[in-house]
Order: C-alpha cells, then structure tokens, then sequence
C-alpha cells in the first residue's frame, strides 16, 4: 500500500525455497498475497500461474558469488534458463508488463567514477556471466517479441532478514563470534550499498514508468 498507483494489488509469489528461502520472511496471513512453491524452470507451472497477472517482477536468481565459484551449474539453470522459461510463458500468457532485475556486476570492475547503462558487460564470475545472459535473453524478448520489458541493475543490497552468506550480516556475526571475516584481495575494494526499502522503491518506479527495452542503475 506504499507505492503509489498499486494500492490493493493482489500479489503472487513463486519460489523455490531453497537454501536461502525463508517462507517466515513473507507477510503469510495477507490477504492480498498468494503464495506457491515452485520452480521457474517449470514451464508448465508458470503457464498454469501468470494468466489474469499484469505484470511479473523477476526477482528469481542464484545469487551468491563465492557458491558460483564452487559450483557454476545451477547459477545458468535458473538464471538463464530460468529467465528463458519464464519470459517464454510471460509471452503465451498474455502478461503486459515485465521489469527483470539484474545487478551492477555485469560490469566488472571499474577504477574509479561510475557505470552508466551503456557499459559493456565484462563479468568477472560465474554468477555476473549468468546474470549478464539472463539481460540478454531478457532484452531479446523485448526486441523480438514486443514484450513491455525493462531491465534494472542495483547494486549491493542490504537489510533484515537477508541470509547470513552475504556480506554484511557474515562480517557481523562472525565478528561476534570473534572470526575472521574473509577479504578479496588487499580488502582496498569499494562497494557501493542499497538498501532493500529503497531498490524497491526504484524498481516500483521503473515497473510504473520504465521504457520498453531500457536499462536502469539503481545504486544507493
């Protein structure tokens, strides 16, 4: 009821529920919200859901850099895949409007100053490479197709109930347990944060007034 323009949306969430999916994080007794388990790589599943929906956030993602190193696999399954999967029944659905969030590690790194949207994408892990895909498939579905998509890249977010592998609330507990907290490199790396209230805040504004095909950096 916060945002402007989708006061008394119904809302549907579907996800997986993995290891970092926390059915508790979500207002279960709403009566607006609908909840469903599932996978988006399941084109059935979603061909059954999104009918009668107006628009779909993409959120869905393996997320965590230091797991894509370990294991690459099911980063590209469900980001990219995923992604395919899901736009492709976001076409035969008949659903008018999708933002697909994305991050800013698409584009690598940079020495100083700041990326504009018109950067090249040089990801430097398995989790930024899926991630740089899963906007290209997402702007093909755009351009090919005539899906009202934008895309959004935020940076590092931040705030409650986020899953203790990220980094701040791992440097905070282990910090309380007196660990070390591990560091990149000579830990002269600079992030920039955002936090959740306000990314979605910009993805509310871009789901409101974003432009078919374009991308939007949402830092802090």
């Amino acid at each position: 009821d916060n945002y402007a323009g989708w006061q008394g949306a119904r809302v549907t969430v579907l996800d997986k529920l993995t290891y970092a999916g926390n059915r508790d994080n979500l207002p279960a007794t709403h009566p607006r919200l609908e909840f469903v388990r599932g996978d988006i790589c399941d084109a059935g599943l979603l061909r059954e859901l999104l009918p009668g929906h107006d628009a779909v956030v993409h959120f869905a993602a393996e997320s965590h850099v230091d797991r894509s190193l370990e294991g690459a696999g099911e980063f590209f399954r469900t980001n990219v895949l995923g992604t395919q999967t899901l736009l492709e029944a976001v076409l035969h659905t008949g659903v008018e409007r999708v933002v697909h969030v994305s991050t800013d590690e698409v584009y690598g790194s940079i020495g100083e100053g700041s990326w504009t949207e018109d950067w090249p994408l040089l990801p430097n892990t398995p989790y930024a490479a899926s991630k740089a895909c899963s906007d290209l498939v997402a702007r093909t579905y755009w351009r090919t197709h005539g899906v009202d998509l934008s895309i959004t890249r935020c940076s590092n977010n931040y705030g409650p109930y986020q899953h203790p592998e990220k980094l701040i609330p791992l440097f905070v507990t282990n910090l309380l347990e007196a660990r070390q907290v591990p560091l990149y490199g000579d830990g002269g790396n600079i992030r920039e944060w955002l936090h959740v209230d306000d990314h979605c805040r910009g993805i509310h504004l871009v789901l409101q007034d974003g432009r078919a095909g374009e991308i939007y950096n949402i830092g802090g």
